[in-house]
């Protein structure tokens, strides 16, 4: 269940919020973590958490290599290679990116060697990653999904625009249905800045709101609060329904999934946060972002977007 899995990268970003990481002991082993919730067929963002003697590791200069490994065809021993780039400022914990292709879905296996700073010899470790045909939310190439998000022309209360505190406006100006109209391309984030059970809704916010600074002509940036407005008792309302699944040990049902979320959350079907969505010009999604970014990760991938070329470096 998403949730399960929400909840285990839940625990790590916590890790990396409270008090100092403990020094590591030599030649300790690096755990590898998951920091996504699915992997499709097609381009992919695969972003890695490392933890070291249960803390986060936040190094810039690790050296991170993956090989990624079809585990139903045995003729071809490594499918891809790619190094994962260092994503972790301005974020409660580092994450380490890579952009794999997969041809197919199935089991495929990950060997992660990381080699820390200061260190001769990787450290390895081996993942497993269930690949889906489809995925369950919008992906690459699909169309986005036009629905009305909400601006400073319905709502004259900026607090109910977003959960978080609204100083700066300019990602309430234009709904999505009417971006994906005007010509430009769209960032479109969902995000919950005070409600966020990753710990990476505000800082996502804030990268969004700096960089609508420097692109917000050429682009349209949209952001859209993750729970229906009053916005706790939605938060809550939908923490009472995890809670009783839990207890229960089962999935939600239809009317359960949706309890509490925004009706845009509702009609992209996204049940996590947070989500950013690059959409281009024709309104379609070019590359999708699922937890923390950085300004350093986004930078290159709308000037891209401007240019009108793929967003996304491929391993």
């Amino acid at each position: 269940m998403r949730y399960n899995l929400l909840t285990l990268l839940v625990a790590v970003l916590l890790i990396a919020a409270c008090g100092q990481q403990q020094p590591a002991r030599t030649g300790s082993p690096v755990t590898p973590v998951f920091a996504f919730t699915e992997a499709v067929v097609g381009p992919n963002r695969i972003a890695l958490g490392l933890v070291r003697d249960g803390s986060p590791v936040n190094d810039p200069g690790a050296k991170i290599h993956l090989r990624f490994f079809d585990l139903n065809d045995t003729s071809s021993p490594v499918k891809i290679e790619a190094d994962a780039i260092y994503y972790g400022q301005g974020l409660p914990a580092a994450i380490y990116v890579a952009y794999p292709t997969f041809d197919r879905a199935g089991n495929w296996g990950i060997e992660v060697q990381t080699t820390l700073s200061g260190q001769s010899e990787p450290s390895v470790a081996r993942l497993r990653l269930e690949v889906k045909e489809r995925s369950e939310v919008p992906n690459v190439g699909d169309r986005a999904i036009p629905v009305k998000t909400l601006t400073v022309r319905d709502v004259p209360d900026p607090s109910h625009l977003s959960s978080g505190r609204v100083e700066d406006l300019s990602l309430y100006q234009i709904s999505l249905e009417e971006a994906l109209r005007n010509g430009k391309p769209t960032a479109l984030l969902f995000a919950t800045p005070a409600y966020c059970r990753t710990a990476v809704c505000a800082p996502s916010l804030s990268v969004l709101q700096e960089l609508q600074k420097t692109y917000g002509d050429r682009i349209n940036f949209i952001h859209v609060e993750v729970f229906r407005y009053p916005f706790r008792e939605s938060f809550e309302a939908q923490t009472a329904v995890f809670q009783k699944l839990a207890q229960e040990g089962r999935a939600p049902r239809p009317e359960e999934r949706n309890v509490g979320l925004s009706d845009p959350m509702i009609v992209w079907g996204l049940q996590s946060e947070p989500w950013l969505y690059l959409i281009d010009a024709n309104g379609v999604i070019v590359a999708r972002y699922e937890g923390g970014i950085t300004r350093e990760e986004m930078t290159p991938a709308l000037e891209n977007l401007i240019a009108g070329k793929p967003p996304q470096s491929e391993g």
